[in-house]
């Protein structure tokens, strides 16, 4: 996650402010794969004393995924959303090749622009 905020800031112009959102994706993410570990190793199915019932990490994983495509959608990380956000402008000139420096996400980068 120490690298994938700094990352996501630059990228989707972020600005402080959103960065608890950015951090909610990482753990969602991160939750999201620990449902489906679990539901790897122990099926979909599991047995109680009523019987064999829907394991309750299917449930997790569905709420998290559903967490997770609204987080993409509000940070601009789809294709369909990703349409909807300006990037930040870095200067420089007009042959496309300028990058963010690596400490670009040290300041505030401003909030996302919508067209």
């Amino acid at each position: 996650m120490a690298r994938t905020i700094p990352a996501l800031v630059v990228a989707a112009g972020l600005s402080d402010s959103q960065r608890e959102t950015a951090i909610e994706y990482c753990l969602t993410v991160a939750r999201l794969w620990q449902a489906e570990r679990e539901l790897s190793r122990n099926g979909l199915v599991v047995e109680t004393e009523r019987g064999n019932v829907k394991s309750p990490w299917v449930t997790i994983a569905h709420q998290y995924r559903s967490h997770f495509r609204s987080l993409v959608g509000e940070l601009g990380l789809s294709p369909a959303s990703a349409t909807r956000i300006t990037p930040p402008d870095f200067g420089g000139d007009d042959d496309g090749d300028v990058r963010p420096s690596r400490w670009t996400h040290c300041g505030n980068s401003g909030s996302p622009r919508t067209r």
